[in-house]
């Protein structure tokens, strides 16, 4: 398989997928048209056969995909990664030996550019673009694709954002709620990959601190450790995946 390639359309897909991050309810039409033109970019890297058309076929009919699947709420959060996977196993299977995708000469061309203008020097070597391209897949994962298995586990789970007081929260405290998370993540995905566990410790007792107050709730408080937990397992499988990855 042309991982670099793999990793170059997914992660188109994963950047384009960034506008659910604030959507619980479906996509707009908005949404859908960003989300399916973004991927459209990969396109004119490729050599053209019979798997580049497959793929334009596939892109293009993305958009209809996930309009149906953003029309029930309730299983929105499941339809949204089962979407993912099907992506997966989509671009693998393009890139495949079965339908050979390539690159064009255009990624060379740019590479070459960059090793002679932009970085004198130093030659970009396909095992480094590889390796970036991990690092990216495994971000953008972090950002968006992590949360939506959160919210999806915590729904099997019957499981509602609270407030302090034990009630349902508000709109401005769910979002804060879900930025913190978000920064969470990304934090430990770092630490991961950098091996500075003892620091992933030190981000959740600061969590820990800030909401002291408000875990006067029992229910308050099982709802954020359980989320809070859920969450940094996430991240971690995440990041040692990516840094297994790495290190091969």
């Amino acid at each position: 398989m042309n991982y670099t390639i793999f990793l170059s359309i997914l992660n188109l897909i994963l950047f384009s997928r960034l506008r659910l991050i604030l959507r619980d309810a479906g996509a707009s039409r908005k949404d859908l048209l960003i989300m399916g033109g973004i991927p459209l970019l990969i396109l004119p890297f490729l050599k053209l056969n019979i798997g580049w058309v497959i793929l334009l076929v596939y892109l293009l009919a993305y958009p209809f995909l996930m309009n149906v699947a953003e029309r029930s709420s309730e299983k929105l959060n499941r339809n949204r990664w089962l979407i993912l996977l099907l992506h997966i196993v989509v671009v693998g299977i393009l890139c495949s030996p079965l339908f050979d995708l390539k690159a064009n000469i255009l990624p060379n061309v740019i590479i070459h550019f960059t090793d002679r203008i932009i970085i004198p020097g130093r030659n970009i070597t396909t095992s480094a673009i590889t390796h970036g391209q991990v690092l990216v897949f495994g971000l953008l994962m972090v950002l968006n694709e992590m949360n939506i298995v959160l919210r999806y586990i915590l729904g099997l789970l019957g499981l509602k954002p609270l407030a302090s007081e034990g009630e349902e929260t508000s709109r401005n405290e769910y979002n804060t709620g879900r930025l913190i998370g978000l920064l969470e993540r990304i934090f430990v995905f770092l630490f991961v990959l950098l091996s500075q566990y003892t620091a992933i410790g030190f981000i959740l007792a600061a969590k820990g601190v800030a909401r002291f107050q408000d875990f006067k709730s029992r229910t308050f408080a099982e709802y954020v450790l359980i989320g809070t937990l859920l969450s940094t397992l996430l991240a971690l499988a995440i990041g040692y995946f990516v840094k297994l990855i790495i290190l091969l």
